[in-house]
C-alpha cells in the first residue's frame, strides 16, 4: 500500500502524513518535514512556505542526503551551495525533470517530488517505518499523530454552492476509481474551504484537485480529464498534449522503448500523443520514431543517411544507428613488450615472465606464442623476445639476436 509511505503538502499549507492523516498549518516558518530520528540520521527534510499576493507557496525545500545538501528553490537547484543544471546524478543522488516535476532520488530510500510551485511530496522505503520524526509523523502505520486539524469555513449560501461543486467534482466519474482508496471527504472540505477564500482565484482550488488526483493514482487509481477551459486548464509546449495519467518514463527517439520497462505511478503532466515519442535529439517536441535523428560524435543524421568506419557501415533508422560488418580483417598487436592491442580495439597492460598464447584458432590450426621476459635494462619493464608460429606440421619461431644492418 503506497499510500502508507508518502507524505504530502500542496496548496493552503494542507499536510497528509505518511499514515493517512490530514492537517494545515498555516505559518510560514521553516519546519522539519520529515527527518529519520531514530539511530543515524539518513536524512532530513525541511520546507519553508510564504505567501505571494496572499496565495501560499513553497519557499525552498532543503533535503540532507548522508550529509549531501540539496536545496530546491524558484530560482535555483544547488547541491552543496553550488548551483547544477538537470539531469544531476551524483553520491547515488539523481535529481531530473519528469513532466511537470522536479524528482530527486536518493539510493538510500527517498523518493521526492516537487512541482515548482506549492506540492512537495515524499516517499519513503518500508524500511524507516517507526523511524521517522517531523511534521509527516511517526511512520508507524496508524494515524495517532497528536496535531489534529479541522477545516472549518464559512456557513454562507456561497460556500454552500462550492460544496455542491467541489462534491460533484470529486465524487464525479473522472474519479470514480479513486472513492475507496483515499479519504475524499477530507479533500471536498478543502477544496471547498480553498474555493470560499478566494473566489476569484482558483490556483489553490486546483491544487487540492491536483493533490487528490495524484494521490488516487500512487494509490492505484487511474483518475480521468477533470480540467476544462474554465478550470485549472493546463497548456503544453509544442506538440505535447496534457494528460493526467500517463506514465512518466517517456519515449524518445534515443530511447523509443523506455515506457516499456517502467513500473513507476502514473503523474499527471504534458507528455506526447500515441504513435509519437519526444525528439531529444533536436528538442522539436513529438514525432513518429521513423522522424528521429541519430547522432555520433556531436554530429546529427536523417534518417536513412550513413556514415562508415573502420570494419563497419552505420545507418540511421528510427533513432538507432544500424550498423552493418564489412569484414574487415582483426589486427592484434604488442608493443614495448606489455602494451596489447586485442583484435577488438580493447588495449590493456600486461607484465609477465613466461610463454603466453597470444591468439589461436579454435580448431588449433595455428597458434601463435609470445616469450615474455625482463627487459635486458629494466628489472620491471618486460620485453618480448620471441614470437613462435604453431602450426599442424611445423613450428616457427622468431627470436631477438642483435645485428647490424644492413643485412645481406
Amino acid at each position: 500500500n503506497h499510500n502508507k509511505h508518502f507524505c504530502s503538502t500542496w496548496g493552503k499549507y494542507h499536510i497528509k502524513t505518511f499514515d493517512g492523516g490530514f492537517f494545515r498549518l498555516p505559518n510560514t516558518c521553516k519546519y522539519d518535514f520529515a527527518y529519520k530520528c531514530v539511530g543515524y540520521m539518513d536524512f532530513i527534510v525541511q520546507l519553508q512556505w510564504q505567501e505571494v499576493d496572499g496565495t501560499p507557496t513553497l519557499k525552498e525545500a532543503t533535503l540532507v542526503l548522508n550529509g549531501v545538501i540539496l536545496r530546491l528553490a524558484n530560482t535555483s537547484i544547488t547541491v552543496n551551495n553550488q548551483s547544477v543544471t538537470l539531469p544531476y546524478s551524483k553520491d547515488s543522488i539523481l535529481v531530473e525533470r519528469i513532466a511537470s516535476y522536479v524528482k530527486v532520488e536518493a539510493k538510500l530510500g527517498l523518493v521526492a517530488t516537487w512541482n515548482e510551485k506549492d506540492s512537495l511530496r515524499v516517499e519513503l522505503d518500508a524500511k524507516f517505518k517507526n523511524q521517522t520524526c517531523g511534521l509527516c509523523g511517526d511512520f508507524n502505520g496508524v494515524d495517532d499523530e497528536l496535531i489534529r486539524s479541522e477545516i472549518q469555513s464559512s456557513s454562507t449560501q456561497t460556500c454552500e454552492n462550492q460544496t455542491d461543486f467541489c462534491q460533484k467534482l470529486l465524487s464525479g466519474p473522472a474519479f470514480v476509481s479513486c472513492q475507496d482508496l483515499i479519504d475524499t471527504e477530507y479533500f471536498i472540505k478543502a477544496c471547498m474551504e480553498d474555493t470560499c477564500n478566494s473566489s476569484r482565484d482558483t490556483s489553490l482550488t486546483c491544487s487540492t484537485v491536483s493533490e487528490y488526483s495524484h494521490l488516487c493514482a500512487h494509490t492505484g487509481g487511474n483518475p480521468q480529464k477533470w480540467r476544462t477551459k474554465e478550470l485549472c486548464e493546463q497548456t503544453c509546449p509544442n506538440n505535447l498534449v496534457y494528460q493526467e495519467c500517463s506514465n512518466p518514463c517517456t519515449d524518445t527517439c534515443s530511447n523509443p522503448q523506455r515506457s516499456q520497462v517502467c513500473d513507476d505511478h502514473c503523474i499527471d503532466g504534458c507528455f506526447c500523443p500515441a504513435g509519437t515519442v519526444f525528439d531529444d535529439i533536436q528538442q522539436t517536441g513529438c514525432v513518429t520514431v521513423d522522424e528521429c535523428y541519430c547522432i555520433s560524435n556531436g554530429m546529427l543524421y536523417r534518417p536513412g543517411e550513413s556514415y562508415s568506419r573502420q570494419c563497419e557501415k552505420c545507418t540511421c533508422m528510427r533513432g538507432q544507428w544500424q550498423c552493418k560488418d564489412l569484414g574487415c580483417p582483426g589486427i592484434c598487436s604488442i608493443l614495448g613488450g606489455s602494451h596489447i592491442s586485442t583484435y577488438d580495439d580493447k588495449t590493456y597492460t600486461f607484465h609477465g615472465r613466461c610463454s603466453y598464447v597470444l591468439s589461436e584458432e579454435i580448431s588449433l590450426n595455428f597458434s601463435i606464442l609470445g616469450d615474455l621476459a625482463n627487459c635486458e635494462k629494466s628489472a620491471i619493464s618486460t620485453c618480448l623476445n620471441a614470437v613462435t608460429l604453431v602450426l599442424p606440421n611445423k613450428w616457427v619461431k622468431f627470436e631477438y639476436i642483435k645485428v647490424f644492418l644492413p643485412i645481406k
